[in-house]
């Protein structure tokens, strides 16, 4: 008879525990692409602006260059004619002057332009170095590129960005009643690899994708050894829970060693974490919710810490609908849509069964509640981790 008892590591303990292991074989190339080709990768080094931007004083807007204190005093009722003028586009440098009028707001008449309000200096100016100045950090080391910081490298410089290059991940399904298509009774739709491939593919991670393994030690072990012949990281899906067919922690041991098995998460806690010829192995719950937090909140978290790199996760402080208990002893990740209620934000608990994929699809987020936590009361304001 076999025990089913979990004796469950805190969730701290499990990121270390996968951190120690990609630290001692797991080193991070790096690949010089196209700023454009940038997007959630991460930058591999500090990058230095070197240019200035605006590269001098610009307008801000279509219009007239003057010198705002010859505007001073003009109104509706004594509008001032201004001599001394440049016709300047947005971008344009305003070279000798100090303002810009819209050409909306002023006529041109007799050679000038007839204004009806004051201008103050620098009103509708970009400034020489507002955005970028040359020599400013404009990107730091383990960065993760977004559309702003592929902006910044453009106005600094940059037409290329070196970045770190992910490793090669395998995700490998288990169970005889996996399939793409279902044809017959008592099989389900593979669909945990799609949710995978699109938590890692964000980041750059070289992903494959492999048919389901058997419910078979033999199969399961060989297919084991083979991906980890070309793959830097595997991950097994199922077959983690203690079950009769669930054999990733007994395929792992006959291989390597299984360190981790059980992580005091909610959901996520039948996780395995295990060491093959020196490579990280995890066996990911079958459930889609259980699996997304493992990934998210055990392997991602631990892996961005290992190398240094900036996730930059959005959060949003939210009001809590309504009373919300937690079991003490588990790091537990609770669904939750975000509605505005007369201005502030509310945050609506969805179902937390770890099977309900729905939950993940209409949430906004999540909020966690730490292990020595049991009780959020209504009204509480909370971090809503976006997703």
């Amino acid at each position: 008879m076999k025990d089913y008892h979990f004796t469950a590591v805190l969730p701290d303990v499990a990121r270390d525990s996968i951190e120690k292991i990609l630290k001692e074989y797991l080193v991070l190339g790096k690949e010089t692409i196209s700023i454009y080709e940038a997007g959630n990768r991460f930058a591999s080094q500090d990058y230095f602006s070197v240019n200035t931007c605006p590269p001098a004083d610009v307008a801000a807007m279509d219009g007239y260059a003057v010198n705002a204190q010859e505007t001073y005093d003009a109104t509706d009722a004594q509008p001032k004619m201004i001599q001394n003028f440049e016709v300047v586009q947005t971008g344009h440098s305003i070279k000798s002057f100090d303002a810009v009028v819209p050409f909306e707001e002023a006529q041109k008449e007799d050679g000038g332009i007839k204004i009806f309000k004051s201008y103050y200096p620098r009103q509708n100016v970009r400034l020489k170095g507002e955005d970028v100045q040359r020599g400013q950090v404009i990107v730091k080391k383990g960065e993760l590129l977004t559309e702003f910081e592929q902006v910044y490298l453009k106005a600094g410089g940059y037409r290329e960005v070196e970045v770190f290059k992910m490793p090669k991940v395998a995700f490998l399904p288990t169970g005889d009643e996996l399939v793409d298509v279902i044809e017959r009774e008592n099989q389900l739709v593979e669909f945990n690899s799609v949710l995978f491939s699109n938590l890692l593919k964000k980041y750059g991670f070289d992903i494959s994708i492999f048919e389901p393994a058997p419910n078979d030690i033999a199969e399961l072990t060989g297919r084991i050894e083979t991906l980890l012949e070309k793959y830097d990281i595997l991950f097994i899906n199922g077959g983690s829970s203690k079950g009769d067919m669930d054999l990733t922690a007994e395929a792992v041991s006959r291989l390597g060693e299984v360190i981790v098995h059980g992580v005091a998460i909610k959901p996520g806690k039948p996780t395995i974490i295990g060491r093959v010829n020196k490579k990280l192995v995890m066996g990911l719950p079958g459930y889609p919710v259980s699996m997304f937090f493992a990934v998210k909140e055990l392997f991602l978290k631990a892996f961005f810490n290992a190398y240094g790199l900036n996730l930059k996760q959005k959060t949003l402080l939210s009001v809590l609908e309504r009373r919300l208990f937690s079991d003490m002893g588990a790091e537990e990740y609770i669904r939750v849509s975000i509605e505005n209620d007369q201005g502030r934000n509310l945050a609506r608990v969805l179902k937390r069964g770890a099977s309900v994929i729905s939950s993940l699809k209409r949430a906004d987020g999540y909020i966690v509640i730490p292990v020595n936590g049991d009780l959020l009361e209504e009204g509480s304001l909370v971090e809503v981790k976006l997703i």
